[in-house]
């Protein structure tokens, strides 16, 4: 599995519990798969999508930085 940031790594988690892929939730953000992968990864901040990704999965936001 890629390195994952600390958020990425949460996300992850949660979207295999949830049976949840990636392109989904770039197809709800409107942004590609490599993006989201990248803020995952922590290559990309994606300051915007990161609280939209959390609030999709249910995460707490305290894992958000």
């Amino acid at each position: 599995m890629p390195h994952y940031s600390e958020f990425g790594a949460k996300a992850r988690m949660i979207m295999l519990q949830k049976n949840i892929k990636m392109k989904d939730v770039a197809q709800e953000l409107g942004v590609s798969v490599t993006y989201v992968s990248e803020i995952f990864k922590g290559t990309r901040p994606g300051e915007k999508q990161k609280p939209l990704i959390a609030k999709m999965l249910g995460m707490e936001s305290e894992v958000v930085k």
